[in-house]
């Protein structure tokens, strides 16, 4: 090792600082939108579904959301995923 290199390692995670495993979940979002650009959606018709364990969970209710509006172009749907990070205090103030 060099004169001028760093004779420390870095210092192991304490329990505090350690990083808690994240939580996957997913969403179905949308509903629907005033042209078919899909870029602004009516504030009457947002729609937040879920969360949803798997991404199965969530594709069988866009399925079910989706085919109920086939007759309306400006209706769409997406499957949004999301990493939840829970930690006590999450937990707790939920």
């Amino acid at each position: 090792m060099s004169a001028t290199a760093s004779a420390t390692a870095p210092a192991a995670p304490t329990a505090a600082t350690e990083a808690r495993p994240a939580t996957t979940f997913f969403y179905v979002i949308g509903g629907e939108f005033t042209d078919t650009s899909f870029e602004s959606v009516l504030t009457r018709s947002n729609q937040i579904h879920g969360p949803f364990k798997t991404h199965d969970e969530a594709l069988s209710k866009w399925r079910s959301l989706s085919f109920q509006e086939t007759g309306n172009a400006q209706v769409r749907y997406e499957i949004a995923e999301v990493a939840h990070r829970m930690d006590r205090r999450t937990i707790l103030l939920g």
